[in-house]
């Protein structure tokens, strides 16, 4: 029976200390993830800055934080995609020159659809 005391004891000795653990690598790794999080957030606000999609935002009223905030990941990619593929540069380049641009008049955009939506969403 002293020997089963022994085991019992030895074995919550053990599982506090996993607890403990734990308990310490949480927030480290939750504290890793947001800093990780923000340089990523950070990196695509600066390739936006030297695309067209961050002036044809910025041109619509659409702060680059709130996008980064609100979009998915993958859809800002696929945006982002689409803008470098763009075959009407001419003529958003002429149309981001005269400054503040109407959702509704950008369907010369490839990403004409996701900015209406983005733009309808910010209204609400």
């Amino acid at each position: 029976m002293n020997l089963l005391n022994l085991v019992s004891v030895a074995s919550m000795l053990l599982l506090g200390l996993l607890l403990a653990t734990f308990m310490v690598l949480l927030p480290v790794a939750i504290i890793f993830n947001t800093r990780t999080g923000m340089m990523y957030r950070q990196g695509l606000a600066e390739q936006l800055v030297r695309l067209r999609l961050g002036k044809m935002l910025t041109a619509l009223g659409i702060d680059t934080d709130s996008y980064l905030s609100s979009e998915r990941m993958v859809d800002i990619h696929k945006q982002m995609e689409r803008c470098n593929a763009c075959a009407n540069t001419g003529e958003c380049d002429t149309r981001l020159s005269e400054g503040a641009v109407d959702a509704s008049s950008i369907d010369f955009c490839n990403n004409e659809a996701s900015l209406h939506k983005i733009t309808e969403r910010l209204k609400d």
